[in-house]
């Protein structure tokens, strides 16, 4: 749906806006070293010299998307950004596994929401157009059925132990009359899930990781404990919580699923979608320091001047008209 550089690209255009709106405190130190300043402005034009163009192209394109996306009249509800933020958590074991992920990757939770919302909208731009029929749905579901099949799924709590001997003592702990799987997990368990009771998502058999917990995971009796396990992490004690059998798909059982990839298979390429988008947009760089970017939006330009007249440059302001569109350099692709 949207890829790790796109989302690093407007991350980092997040991260710039936020230091140049507060850009009337630029002498403000960002960092003390050894007695001396690094100011918000030695550091801004740092991050321009660094990243400038690649930010600024990355909050040009974004704004065409959020323009084409309303010119087109569609729409985009909280839930729907909601179901896809649930299901890229679903992905994770627990809910603190995926929060660590946020933290190692230096994003937030509205970070990914935005990430997720301004992905959807450049999705139902890009199929917009694309025709659905009853026989094209059922021959593309026939040909892709494998893939909406759901395999077995397991939920289950675990502890995780660095020895045989405090795996042991947390089953004997378990085994007492009136235990607290929560509790035993927050006394004995090395994994971050003891913060949630030791309680995993439920999951595909073949997500059970390690491999050596899939088997009693797949046959032990639902509400058992099993263990102590050996693995290379550690050792592991389990209880099974609840197990789905297998089951077999219908089109009409995941109608919404198959519509929305067969309408991705379709799309138009994000790529070409942007050029397109471009070529209608109306933009000018004001910036003397980014001129050369006017080549890359060649659209109708009819647009007024901004700012101060004395940061205008010496060099024809004026983007690339269709007559120069030949000399233009290719267009850069889209991350």
């Amino acid at each position: 749906m949207f890829t790790r550089d796109s989302m690093l690209g407007l991350l980092l255009f997040i991260f710039v806006g936020t230091l140049l709106a507060g850009a009337g405190c630029q002498e403000k130190p960002v960092a003390i070293v050894n007695g001396g300043r690094i100011t918000e402005k030695e550091f801004i034009v740092r991050m321009k010299e660094t990243g400038g163009e690649g930010v600024l192209q990355e909050m040009i394109d974004r704004k065409i998307i959020e323009d084409a996306f309303v010119k087109a009249g569609l729409q985009l509800s909280a839930e729907e950004v909601t179901v896809e933020l649930q299901k890229i958590q679903n992905r994770y074991p627990s809910p603190e596994v995926f929060n660590n992920e946020l933290v190692a990757r230096g994003l937030s939770l509205a970070e990914l929401q935005d990430s997720i919302e301004y992905a959807l909208k450049r999705e139902k731009l890009a199929t917009k157009d694309v025709q659905v029929t009853e026989e094209k749905l059922e021959a593309f579901y026939q040909q892709n059925k494998g893939r909406y099949d759901k395999p077995l799924r397991v939920k289950i709590k675990e502890i995780v132990a660095m020895g045989k001997q405090p795996a042991e003592e947390a089953v004997a702990a378990l085994r007492k009359e009136g235990a607290s799987f929560a509790a035993v997990a927050n006394q004995y368990s090395v994994s971050v899930s003891r913060e949630s009771g030791g309680q995993l998502r439920e999951m595909p058999i073949s997500q059970v990781q390690p491999l050596e917990l899939q088997e009693p995971a797949a046959t032990a009796e639902v509400g058992s404990i099993v263990g102590p396990i050996e693995t290379e992490r550690g050792w592991y004690v389990i209880q099974i919580d609840d197990r789905k059998a297998a089951e077999k798909s219908t089109l009409e059982s995941v109608r919404e699923e198959v519509t929305r990839e067969f309408k991705g298979s379709e799309a138009l390429r994000f790529d070409k979608l942007l050029e397109q988008l471009r070529q209608q947009a109306v933009v000018k760089i004001v910036d003397p320091e980014y001129q050369e970017m006017n080549k890359v939006y060649i659209g109708p330009q009819d647009l007024p001047d901004f700012g101060d007249e004395a940061r205008k440059p010496q060099a024809p302001a004026q983007p690339a008209t269709p007559a120069e569109q030949s000399e233009a350099p290719e267009e850069p692709q889209d991350n």
